[in-house]
């Protein structure tokens, strides 16, 4: 096996987790009411000029926050803990939050409320997971030489 393979996997899967998380954070920003009350009157007006700041400002609260975490867990060697892995992760947990959410509202309206949830779960689950895994297995299958 050639070593420069699973490096050129490593750069686009972490290029794909980071426009993951981006895109699925800019998006539920987007539908919070919290974005849109702490910016100035000026700012949200323009929903591009919003969306870059409230995107700029979520990376940046979560790199200050993960710069403690990442030092605590420098000598620990349970996992391996990269920053990429994390925004691919919440990207994935986002994707599902906004796939419940869309659900949520137009499907199954018709079943109790515990089966309604408990099925648009599993559902946002599933159409989440099966194109992440596609992808992935497509980037990997891309870069390896056999």
């Amino acid at each position: 096996m050639v070593a420069m393979p699973y490096i050129l996997v490593n750069i686009v899967l972490d290029i794909f987790a980071l426009v993951l998380f981006c895109t699925t954070s800019v998006a539920l920003l987007t539908r919070s009411r919290f974005a849109s009350r702490w910016l100035p009157s000026r700012l949200r007006q323009r929903k591009t000029l919003t969306l870059i700041v409230t995107q700029g400002l979520l990376l940046f609260v979560l790199s200050i926050v993960a710069m403690p975490v990442v030092a605590r867990l420098k000598y620990v060697h349970l996992f391996s803990f990269l920053l990429f892995d994390v925004l691919f992760f919440v990207g994935a947990v986002n994707s599902m939050v906004l796939v419940y959410q869309f659900l949520d509202g137009r499907c199954f309206l018709s079943l109790s409320k515990l089966r309604r949830r408990v099925l648009i779960a599993l559902c946002s689950a599933v159409v989440t997971c099966i194109p992440l895994m596609a992808a992935i297995t497509a980037i990997v299958g891309l870069f390896v030489i056999k």
